[in-house]
């Protein structure tokens, strides 16, 4: 099969293909015949006026000449169609060309095209390989290719058809979620090719998909990436090498690490580091050899269409106590030696004066750093400075701030949000140093942690939080997972509930906190509440392009008998997601029981079995289908199943129960309703249902 995206991603093989079919030597260009994200349109390649010629060439089925270009349709899988444009090339030559010779070319390429495309592809996930990669990040033509993602995925399980099942789980996640040509490197390491319009946009992109995937189960998603240079810029045969040592760079970051390595190869400057790479040999001179310092650093704002190198004012109004260095275009720094923190303090406020009546209220803005200061290098307080001015930016125009915890809440953020969780960690803890307690550097080091993989340490920093305010909202969320993933449900549920008393009856949450309440409620058998949870959520404006909300509201319609609005739940899943195992079960088992058809339905759950078939759930399904449909021996042995991937599954203890209790064997089915209701998984609800369940053995029994 041939896709609009072949065209793209393998535009060089493809076009070698079609040049070895012509006499003489040509250029060679794909074009859809409709919009494409990444082709560009014939019409885009023909240029202004060619909405005829488009024409011409839409309802034709045979190659055609466009003034001296040859352009021969061909349609593709996805039923859309795509132009072989061929220029450069001998016109008189192309007009002796025969249509039966141009109609057998047209009707020979995609049979070639396909042969050359399962080169490229690889045959465990389906997705472009590495070979894929390497050719299109070298060949690739004019344009914005966008930004290529290295993506690091680890999963673990025991098995290695495990671990391929995993992979191919996350292959078909990746392309639904994000809907682009995706690369397959083996070993759950994944490629991406994203029409990003800027960096900004490209770190939002990869903190999503980190979330995405986490909630997936996922407790390592490290990524890598780099904007994509066009063809003639970079001809370099190991292209690929920058990506993987971004990948590695990202690693050594955390488990949820992030890293541009066109940053770090073209050393681009962070917020925190000074544009003269020589000053600070200056600064050292003069504070060499001191007990304390103070450095102050002035910016003007743009709007002051001054230079600090040019204008000598400030320069002139530094006190004698202080050292004056010009600091790179409307930046200038003011050292003071020896200076205690009441006579610097008066000196600003003297030269801030000065600088009002020169340049306006607002036009320059100060940030100020001392030395000695927790476990900071002297080298470090130019960056301490600028940290304190990007914490002045939160404040206004004009601002003065001196070094605090707030300045290293700031920074740490920018670390985090660029993916170093390292240097984030670093930065909160030296803010919690300044200022013990503090609500918001306790939350951000939590988050931090959590994204670390150090799930205790970040508990600890969520109750310190709720020691001092026992309604803050993140605090509570945040808890509320990471005790979650701890394994202790019911004190999770009890942070979850607590936070969503806090929320107004319109007020969004969404995945943060609708998603873990709900997924916990259902868990716990409270089928009811997560209905309520899920449709809460629904309500929520975005909420619709969701397909786990969907999926689980499915879930829990089925649990409390809403069977058509299940079914409909379930289908508008799998309309946002067609691959997710998951919903294709549960319609599967609603289908069996509403009488919609037992052969589509067991269909269905086989098809999710195809999809995952080390996910209890799955089997636990299939079970309950069989059981309806009276296939009792198949019921037993595909519960079984489940218990063997998952011993302490409630639902399938209860439903290897009923099985034996409707093959007429009461005191099997009362031991194993007994097992359930003696298992410490065992919810209040869940064992409410096994009461049931008992009497009726009881009752069967008299």
């Amino acid at each position: 099969m041939l896709f609009l995206d072949d065209f793209y991603i393998l535009q060089s093989p493809l076009a070698y293909e079609v040049k070895q079919l012509l006499p003489l030597p040509a250029t060679i260009v794909f074009c859809s015949l409709t919009d494409h994200r990444f082709l560009p349109t014939l019409q885009t390649h023909l240029g202004n006026g060619s909405q005829q010629a488009v024409d011409k060439v839409g309802c034709s089925e045979v190659p055609c000449l466009l003034d001296d270009r040859l352009v021969i349709p061909l349609h593709v899988t996805s039923g859309e169609s795509v132009a072989i444009v061929i220029s450069d090339i001998d016109s008189t030559f192309l007009k002796k060309m025969s249509v039966p010779w141009l109609q057998k070319i047209q009707q020979t390429l995609p049979e070639q095209f396909k042969k050359v495309r399962l080169g490229y592809i690889d045959p465990e996930t389906e997705l472009y390989n590495s070979r894929a990669a390497n050719d299109f990040l070298q060949h690739q033509g004019a344009g914005n290719p966008g930004f290529f993602f290295l993506l690091n995925t680890v999963f673990y399980r025991q098995t290695a058809a495990g671990n391929l099942q995993k992979m191919r789980e996350t292959a078909l996640f990746l392309q639904a979620l994000t809907q682009c040509p995706c690369f397959s490197f083996g070993y759950g390491v994944f490629g991406l090719l994203l029409q990003v319009s800027n960096r900004g946009n490209v770190l939002k992109t990869a903190h999503y998909l980190q979330r995405q995937l986490k909630r997936e189960g996922r407790n390592r998603v490290q990524i890598g990436f780099s904007q994509v240079t066009t063809a003639g810029k970079r001809q370099d045969p190991t292209v690929l090498d920058r990506f993987w040592r971004s990948l590695a760079i990202a690693e050594k970051r955390g488990p949820f690490g992030i890293c541009d390595i066109d940053a770090i190869d073209e050393q681009r400057l962070h917020p925190f580091q000074l544009s003269q790479t020589d000053l600070l040999k200056k600064l050292s001179a003069k504070w060499r050899g001191g007990e304390r310092f103070t450095l102050a650093a002035f910016a003007l704002q743009s709007e002051a269409r001054l230079s600090l190198k040019s204008d000598e004012r400030i320069e002139r109004s530094v006190p004698s106590n202080g050292v004056y260095f010009y600091g790179g275009e409307n930046l200038a720094l003011i050292l003071f030696p020896e200076a205690s923190p009441v006579e610097v303090s008066e000196d600003i406020e003297a030269i801030r004066s000065r600088c009002r009546e020169y340049y306006g209220d607002k036009a320059v803005s100060i940030g100020v750093a001392a030395w000695p200061c927790l476990d900071f290098t002297k080298s470090a307080v130019p960056g301490n400075c600028l940290k304190a001015l990007l914490h002045g930016s939160f404040l206004g125009e004009g601002s003065v701030v001196f070094f605090d915890h707030l300045s290293l809440n700031i920074s740490g953020d920018f670390f985090f949000d660029e993916g170093d969780l390292r240097a984030a960690i670093r930065e909160y803890r030296r803010g919690l140093r300044l200022q013990p307690g503090d609500v918001n550097l306790s939350n951000s080091l939590g988050v931090a942690l959590v994204e670390y993989n150090q799930e205790g340490q970040a508990a600890t920093c969520f109750q310190d939080v709720l020691q001092e305010n026992p309604e803050n909202y993140m605090a509570l969320v945040n808890l509320g997972h990471v005790l979650y993933t701890l394994g202790r449900k019911e004190k999770a549920l009890d942070c979850f509930d607590r936070a969503y008393r806090l929320l107004g009856p319109e007020e969004a949450a969404g995945q943060e906190l609708f998603l873990p309440l709900g997924r916990l409620s259902a868990e716990l058998g409270d089928h009811e509440k997560a209905v309520t949870i899920f449709e809460h959520w629904r309500s929520q404006p975005g909420s619709e392009k969701e397909f786990i909300l969907y999926r689980l509201l499915g879930q829990s319609y089925l649990e409390t008998g809403r069977m058509d609005e299940a079914i409909r739940a379930c289908q508008r899943a799998l309309h946002l997601f067609p691959q997710d195992s998951i919903s294709l079960s549960t319609l599967g088992l609603l289908y069996v029981e509403q009488g919609e058809g037992s052969d589509i339905g067991l269909s269905l759950c086989n098809k999710a079995l195809s999809l995952d078939h080390f996910n209890p759930d799955h089997w636990y399904r299939l079970s309950r289908c069989l059981l309806h449909i009276g296939s009792h021996a198949e019921a037993l042995d595909a519960v079984r199943q489940c218990l063997r991937l998952r011993r302490n599954h409630i639902a399938g203890i209860l439903q290897l129960g009923r099985i034996q209790q409707s093959m007429g064997r009461e005191k099997q089915a009362e031991k194993s309703f007994l097992k359930a209701l003696g298992m410490k998984v065992c919810s209040e609800k869940q064992a409410a249902r096994v009461h049931q369940y008992l009497a009726e053995v009881t009752e069967s029994t008299c």
